[in-house]
């Protein structure tokens, strides 16, 4: 007869093996690509709205060590192809995440820059709570940080314990059994751009364009000005000032909301925001003029991208250069990157991208406001109830 300690050794053994070979499936399986890079899990279609992403991110910066990286915002991470001509074979990758803030930011060039230090920044910036310290991403934790040549050892055995969830379960095995709700291509299949496909699933999900912008002409999406500029500003102050010495050359850019959002979004702070061009401006002429090759262009306000007409006045269901008021896209990407990889300082096609130094920032911010107000007296169907337009003339 078997006596109760063996009997409980056996049947401990018995669950660690079955536990074991589990974490071995999940880890294999790897439903959200957390440990993938340049490999055949990147052909698996993948739900739109796709788990973790900073996981994968953070493990293909290690891996693919790029040369040239991307990061900001999900409108950094929607709008910016990899896939432009210009970068010939140089290795590039957009590190951009949803949710990110400008501290999410710094984070992830850091860590990319462990192994590889990028002979090119092209970081999206955001006014509003984005530009602050604090993250943005509630997935992009401290963990997935390389702080040391250990990180590969260290990124193993927090691939394992997160094999070892519950939800990667799940998924594991809905994929292992075809339940699994594949649409379209992950993000790192096309280096880390929110592609074109997934993205038509998720408007379609939710409603599509117009209903976005009904939503911002009736109801206003508003978010405030930022908590601690000047603390962000010093942080970025020194970021820049760091990498500069080291021969990174930067590309910074406001992204450009559409025309309705850039109304909404600040409403009654165009002067905190004016103010807030203004410091940009003074720390990236100061880095250029320590030699860093550094341009800044501010993509917002009213051009002729972002005042595109809407599905409620064109009548179609798709806009050209928006999925909606808050997102640019790849069209509109390839005509930024255009603008920001020449070394030598210009303006955008079409008045789309104004390059800002000390010389042309008042002028611009003029221009701002003037193009503003036409934009709040040309279009009152969008615009009559939005209080930057009741104000715009006391602005």
């Amino acid at each position: 007869m078997i006596s109760t300690r063996r009997y409980l050794i056996n049947l401990g053994l018995i669950a660690l093996t079955f536990l074991a070979v589990l974490i071995l499936i999940n880890y294999r399986v790897d439903p959200y690509l957390v440990h993938q890079w340049d490999s055949p899990l990147l052909k698996r279609l993948s739900p739109p709205q796709q788990k973790i992403v900073p996981w994968g991110k953070t493990y293909a910066a290690y891996r693919y060590r790029p040369e040239i990286v991307f990061v900001g915002s999900s409108r950094t991470e929607i709008g910016l192809p990899t896939d432009l001509r210009q970068f010939g074979d140089r290795r590039v990758l957009n590190l951009a995440i949803s949710g990110a803030s400008l501290g999410d930011a710094m984070t992830m060039l850091r860590h990319t820059s462990y192994f590889h230090r990028p002979a090119m920044v092209v970081w999206g910036l955001d006014y509003g709570w984005q530009f602050g310290l604090q993250g943005g991403n509630s997935d992009f934790t401290v963990d997935l940080i390389a702080t040391s040549d250990w990180y590969p050892a260290k990124r193993f055995l927090l691939n394992l314990k997160r094999a070892a969830s519950w939800t990667q379960t799940v998924d594991a095995w809905a994929i292992l059994f075809g339940l699994h709700d594949r649409k379209c291509l992950p993000i790192l299949a096309s280096r880390g751009q929110k592609s074109k496909e997934c993205l038509q699933f998720i408007m379609a999900d939710e409603g599509g364009t117009a209903l976005a912008f009904d939503k911002i002409i009736n109801q206003g999406d508003l978010l405030g000005p930022p908590v601690d500029t000047a603390g962000a500003l010093a942080a970025l102050d020194e970021m820049t000032r760091d990498y500069c010495g080291q021969g990174v050359a930067f590309r910074f850019f406001l992204n450009p909301v559409h025309a309705l959002a850039e109304l909404s979004y600040w409403q009654d702070v165009l002067p905190e925001q004016e103010q807030w061009k203004r410091d940009l401006v003074k720390l990236f002429d100061q880095r250029r003029g320590e030699g860093c090759d550094i341009r800044f262009m501010d993509f917002t306000g009213f051009n002729r991208v972002t005042t595109e007409p809407i599905p409620q006045v064109t009548g179609r269901n798709q806009m050209r250069y928006y999925w909606e008021y808050s997102h640019y896209n790849a069209e509109a990407g390839k005509e930024m990157l255009e603008s920001l990889l020449p070394s030598a300082h210009q303006d955008g096609r079409d008045g789309f991208g104004v390059d800002l130094t000390g010389a042309t920032i008042e002028r611009h911010l003029q221009d701002f406001r003037t193009q503003r107000q036409a934009y709040c007296s040309g279009q009152p169907s969008q615009t009559y109830k939005m209080p930057a337009c009741g104000t715009a003339n006391q602005n």
